[in-house]
């Protein structure tokens, strides 16, 4: 089974959260997290998903919660 990939906007960033920018992420994962984002949530290439840590936040349009399941 391929990973899948959710997107949750959110506005909680506290110090306790590393961001990332959209822009350091690797093609796959930022293709992946531009998909979730638009309400495209679903499987995705596994180098695409080992690019992210589960709950991290990513500053894309917003602030953005990833979460990966395996």
């Amino acid at each position: 089974m391929h990973p899948t990939i959710e997107a949750t906007e959110t506005v909680t960033v506290t110090a306790d959260n590393a961001v990332r920018h959209f822009d350091e992420l690797d093609d796959d994962a930022q293709n992946a997290l531009h998909d979730a984002v638009h309400g495209d949530e679903g499987a995705i290439p596994e180098a695409a998903a080992d690019a992210f840590t589960d709950g991290e936040v990513v500053r894309f349009t917003g602030y953005y919660r990833v979460d990966i399941a395996q």
